[in-house]
């Protein structure tokens, strides 16, 4: 009996410390669940955060790239306008630049028409002058013999007149037939080379050459007017028949040589208009 006790006794604090680990590991657990508790709170909390974050930034994405919409809508719809504003621009330009040459065609028609009819009255002045001039020729009496060291009645007719001389050749460039017009220029240029028609006499001629596909002569002729005949109107348009001729056949930069000497020397001029435009680009 007192055996049992002592063996009882002896066992106790093996078993108080059995009991006191159990409820240790206990409390270690309850403690560890709370920290697992806790732990799981503040990441549901920083996943709700994170979610609220997420949905804010896609909100405002979302919000974002609707104002980039509207505003690539709003860019696109001024490109359309400005692009129909634009087509209706070049329409109403090529309206007005077709009705300008038209009109500028009616008005150098009009201004050749009336260069040749000013020419043609020249001419026909000076035919009316060499009348007037010409000695009358009385009739002979046939009944009686002609008086001693009488002269012959005038009949051979006046020489014409340069105006008359242009008419001629100017009407036969008319007609093709450029070999007669060189004749007819010629003689202007030899019997009136102080006339005022003399530069156009011998633009004329370059022309004729032109005409017949001599591109050679032709240039050589139109390089004379420039020459001859500095301050004439028909300088510039010979330096532009010749920088057009050379760019015909591939000379460009001898042809803007020529181009530049039109607006240095004949700045107010038609052709120093028509040239500038090519100048003004880059060889």
């Amino acid at each position: 009996m007192i055996g049992r006790q002592v063996r009882r006794i002896a066992l106790a604090p093996t078993v108080i410390l059995t009991v006191g680990a159990c409820f240790a590991t206990r409390g270690d657990v309850r403690i560890l669940q709370s920290d697992i508790t806790r732990v799981q709170t503040e990441l549901q909390a920083a996943r709700a955060e994170a979610a609220a974050r997420d949905s804010a930034l896609h909100r405002s994405i979302d919000s974002t790239l609707a104002s980039v919409a509207r505003s690539l809508a709003t860019v696109s719809d001024t490109v359309r306008s400005m692009h129909a504003t634009t087509m209706r621009l070049r329409g109403d330009v090529r309206e007005d630049l077709t009705a300008i040459r038209q009109q500028l065609i009616t008005v150098e028609e009009r201004v050749g028409a009336s260069a040749r009819r000013i020419q043609e009255l020249r001419a026909g002045l000076e035919a009316d002058a060499a009348e007037r001039a010409a000695p009358v020729s009385v009739p002979r009496d046939s009944s009686k013999p002609p008086a001693a060291g009488a002269a012959p009645a005038a009949t051979t007719p006046p020489p014409p007149g340069p105006a008359q001389l242009n008419q001629m050749a100017q009407d036969q460039m008319r007609r093709g037939s450029y070999v007669v017009a060189r004749g007819a220029f010629t003689e202007l240029l030899t019997k009136h080379p102080q006339s005022d028609l003399a530069p156009e006499a011998l633009y004329g001629i370059a022309e004729s050459y032109n005409f017949e596909g001599n591109g050679v002569a032709a240039d050589s002729v139109w390089n004379l007017v420039v020459t001859r005949f500095p301050n004439s109107d028909r300088a510039p348009t010979a330096l532009y028949k010749r920088a057009t001729a050379l760019r015909s056949v591939g000379q460009t930069e001898r042809a803007r040589v020529l181009y530049q000497q039109i607006v240095d020397k004949y700045p107010q001029s038609d052709a120093a208009e028509l040239v500038r435009p090519f100048l003004e680009k880059k060889p």
